[in-house]
Formats: C-alpha cells, structure tokens, sequence
C-alpha cells in the first residue's frame, strides 16, 4: 500500500468505517451516550433501591487526602471507600502504599417513574464528576453496574478503546506502531 500510494487512504478507510472490538472478548464496542445509560439503569427492577457513584479512582495507590475537601467544595457528603460508604468529614487515613478505590456518592434514590428525571441528572453529574463514567449500584442486591460514554465493552465496562483514528493505523505513528 505504500508503495502505490493508497496507505493513506486505506488508513482514512478504517478509521471511518471500522468497528473496534472488546481485546478480552473480541465483540464489536460501541459508545454510549448518556440517555443509553439512564434507560439502561432504568432498566434495573422497579423499586429497587440505587446509589448512583462516580468513580474518582480505581484501583490504584495513594493517599488521596485532597478528595474530601475536593468533593466536598462540589457540594457532595459521602464516597465509598474500598467498598464501605463514608460521609466525606469521616474519609478514613488511606495507606499510600495500597491500592485504593474511591467512588463518590452522587445520589441515592428509589428506581421508579417518579425518579426517572432526578436519575438522569444524577447520571449527568457522575459523567461529569468522573470524566465520562457512572457507577449504578443495585442496593437490595449488591449489584454494580459501570457505564462508560467511551467505547467500552457491555460485558467488561472497565476496557475502554480510544476513538478510531487515521493515526491508529499508521506506522510511523507511535499510537499505531507495533
């Protein structure tokens, strides 16, 4: 293709009209906008009692001592810490040696018709809060659902793909060479 000259048009090609897959499952990834992910958690049984989060940090090491102060500045009272919910003027001493998760609690509601509209801007802060990603907690029964507004696989929400782009095809390029 270099040779004759349609390497660059081929990487145009693909970058417009291919589909990128999950690398763990090898099923074709789409990205979701926020309506996909509020009818998704809608979706959820009625009644069932939901805690919206925003993931801040996901498994990784650090103290974190600027996040309460942080959040709380944003107007929010609580985050869950390794799994156990805090109010954010009770944050635990985190070891900086340890790898940490921190989720703040952006909403805790009932799934219902009534909350449909206060679910939707729950989900909207959490994308905001947490550059494109929401957490959605079933609380009856400890059940986690992630969504992500970039591409990411239903089944492993936690693998997200950049946007295809000319350059993910190039060789010359150190975002698309080998």
């Amino acid at each position: 293709a270099t040779v004759t000259e349609i390497y660059d048009y081929l990487r145009l090609l693909f970058a417009r009209i291919g589909v990128p897959h999950c690398p763990v499952c090898s099923k074709p990834v789409t990205r979701q906008t926020t309506q996909n992910i509020v009818d998704q958690v809608t979706h959820l049984p009625t009644g069932a009692r939901l805690m919206i989060l925003a993931p801040v940090v996901t498994d990784k090491k650090g103290a974190f001592e600027h996040i309460p102060e942080q959040y709380q500045r944003a107007g929010f009272a609580r985050a869950r810490v390794d799994g156990v919910v805090y109010a954010l003027d009770e944050f635990p001493e985190l070891d900086k040696n340890y790898k940490h998760t921190i989720d703040v609690v952006i909403d805790r509601l009932v799934n219902d018709e009534d909350s449909r509209s206060r679910l939707a801007q729950s989900v909207e802060q959490a994308l905001e809060a947490a550059e494109g990603k929401v957490k959605a907690v079933n609380a009856d029964s400890n059940e986690e659902f992630v969504y992500s507004l970039m591409y990411a696989c239903i089944d492993h929400p936690d693998v997200a793909i950049p946007e295809l782009e000319p350059r993910t095809f190039s060789f010359n390029s150190p975002h698309g060479a080998c």
